[in-house]
């Protein structure tokens, strides 16, 4: 169905489970698990019980018993005439494994990662046990790799991937696809018990989006999550060792004009003056030089609106329509410099605020990298949603871009960076912007997200969702919530519908209104909307609470964003100090400037919003 009518859809069921719940309550004194919230029917489920956490979903478990007893034949079998391809379908237990690789850094890793998970399912490396196959293709795409899972030990599995990092991929896709594990965070992981059973088939795959690089704290400076996950770009994650693949790689990240020509960084340099131009193509040239290896440099306007308007720009600007042409000639000229000598290097640039629209003269050389951003959009209805007018802008942007380049990258934004804390319900726009924008040439995504600080809101959740979908922008609504619901599951404890059913109402209410990234919390969801569902929603965090189990301190961490809507609701200053306590304590920043400090002199008296923040 279409967005609208799927979010009202959800909203009427959300509304009604909210009634189910409450009488519910009325009549048990709240002993109930509530029903399943909306889109769950679509959500996919994996079996077996887990080593490190409970179960990710509520279908019971085989034994390993019932496993080895017998192959499960299928009604048809595929075969080519070019290679030899598994039967599909066909399952068989499996109790040993022999791993062949060669002897690189990455296949030597990887085979060290199969060995370790596969050992925590029981699953031991023996002399003539199941064979599993991990070897490089040259001749296939980057990151890409194929997973043909044989039945009999002759064949084995074959793991093959274009590059280093298509290996790592390929080991994590098995292990995921075959074994049943779950990497969602740094640290909580999940390894059903119970041995390992293969199922015979392939599985190729060639990514949509080159270059895949994500920006929540919850994964920074951890490069092995990155790997699990698919991430390949390591600007703030720490190094991407060449046993994991390594990653792409910038010789200059973004708003670099200061730099390569010597202007202020308040300011842009002219760039119609020839001075300037050959000021960027020595520092270019310079960087290259000094940094074998280097993938991308950035030759993009500084962080400001102070472009040059001289006679000479600002006739240029108007010749192209957009600002955007002047700085794409200039651009263009140090791209075409350097691509003899560096072939293999990509020039990228901003298509931000004043340059975000398409010149309609110039177009980008091939080694040029065009990067869009989102920063002015609406976050609370999708790109493809006809009836924002606030996106229509941007989406014609997009657009434009994609009819003159087919090398796009966009900076997205999926957090309020004025308030880090409450609320930010855009979950139901995260999947149909992803394949937007897969739809229109981008070729590399970047979502921005609280990048400061530990999420008191659901960065995490977030965090790995946006990460399935860089890898997969096409996947369905069911594969989309069921990756949710198998997070929320492990993530917070046997009460986690009630915080799915939390997360369908803030989002389902969030369509009313257009927001923006600076939103405050009541322009997002109204505050009489809050104030009629307080009770229902004070009861499901209560009930996640109860339910958590040893993951209680995440279901706390989160329902911050719950107490700061309730003083804004009902300001309180002994309430106020209480919950000030418990955001530092927890190391939650308040906005991307402030940490966990509050500004000086704030009034407690007042609701949150209103403590003097300085944004």
């Amino acid at each position: 169905m279409g967005g609208g009518m799927e979010i009202m859809m959800r909203r009427f069921l959300t509304l009604t489970l909210c009634v189910f719940m409450l009488l519910s309550c009325v009549l048990t004194g709240c002993n109930n698990t509530p029903a399943e919230p909306a889109d769950s029917a679509e959500a996919g489920t994996t079996a077996g019980e887990t080593v490190t956490r409970r179960e990710p979903v509520t279908t019971d478990p085989d034994t390993a018993e019932d496993t080895t007893a017998q192959e499960t034949e299928p009604e048809t079998t595929v075969q080519t005439e070019d290679e030899p391809r598994p039967e599909i379908g066909i399952t068989r237990a499996i109790s040993g494994v022999s791993i062949v690789t060669g002897d690189s850094p990455v296949e030597a890793h990887a085979a060290a990662e199969l060995t370790k998970y596969l050992g925590m399912k029981g699953v031991s490396v023996v002399e003539n046990g199941y064979k599993i196959t991990l070897e490089i293709d040259p001749d296939m795409s980057d990151d890409g790799y194929k997973i043909a899972v044989f039945r009999k030990n002759g064949d084995g599995t074959v793991i093959t991937g274009g590059n280093g990092r298509g290996v790592i991929y390929g080991v994590y896709r098995f292990l995921e696809e075959q074994a049943g594990i779950r990497f969602y965070t740094p640290d909580l992981e999940v390894v059903p018990a119970g041995g390992l059973t293969i199922t015979t088939g392939v599985t190729e795959y060639t990514p949509v989006f080159e270059l895949r690089q994500i920006d929540w704290y919850a994964v920074r400076n951890n490069p092995d999550w990155c790997a699990k996950n698919g991430i390949n770009f390591s600007h703030w994650y720490g190094e991407f060792s060449e046993e994991i693949g390594g990653s792409w790689n910038y010789g200059a990240f973004v708003h670099t004009m200061s730099g390569l020509t010597g202007c202020p960084s308040d300011s842009q340099p002219c760039l119609t003056d020839p001075e300037n131009l050959q000021k960027a193509i020595a520092a270019v040239r310079r960087i290259l030089q000094e940094n074998p290896g280097i993938d991308i440099v950035s030759v993009s306007q500084n962080d400001n609106q102070n472009y040059c308007r001289c006679e000479s720009c600002a006739a240029m600007d108007a010749e192209e329509g957009s600002p955007a042409g002047t700085l794409l000639r200039f651009v263009n000229a140090v791209a075409a410099d350097i691509a003899e000598d560096y072939p293999d290097v990509v020039i990228d640039t901003l298509a931000y605020q004043y340059t975000r629209k398409a010149p309609s003269v110039t177009k980008p050389l091939p080694n040029v990298c065009i990067r869009l951003c989102s920063i002015e959009c609406c976050f609370t209805h999708s790109l493809s949603d006809p009836t924002c007018t606030e996106n229509l802008s941007f989406r014609n942007d997009v657009i434009a871009w994609s009819q003159i380049c087919d090398r796009i990258y966009v900076w997205d934004y999926t957090a309020n960076c004025s308030y880090y804390i409450p609320t930010f319900p855009n979950f139901h726009i995260l999947r149909d912007n992803m394949r937007f924008f897969a739809e229109h040439n981008v070729k590399g995504m970047f979502p921005e997200g609280n990048y400061s600080s530990t999420s008191g809101e659901f960065g995490e959740l977030r965090t790995y969702l946006l990460a399935k979908l860089m890898l997969d922008p096409y996947m369905t609504a069911g594969e989309y919530y069921g990756y949710m619901d198998e997070f929320l599951q492990v993530y917070y404890g046997d009460g986690w519908m009630y915080i799915r059913a939390y997360i369908d109402y803030v989002c389902g209410e969030a369509v009313s209104a257009h927001s923006s990234i600076r939103s405050n919390p009541f322009e997002l969801v109204p505050e009489e909307k809050y104030a009629a569902m307080e009770e229902t929603i004070e009861l499901w965090w209560n009930k996640a609470e109860e339910l958590a189990g040893d993951r209680l301190a995440a279901v706390q961490r989160s329902r911050l964003q719950w107490r700061y809507i309730q003083l804004m609701l009902h300001p309180d200053e002994e309430a106020a100090k209480v919950f000030v306590a418990d955001v530092k304590a927890a190391g939650v920043y308040w906005n991307e400037w402030r940490t966990t400090e509050l500004p000086e002199g704030a009034n407690l008296t007042l609701p949150p919003d209103h403590w003097d923040w300085d944004f």
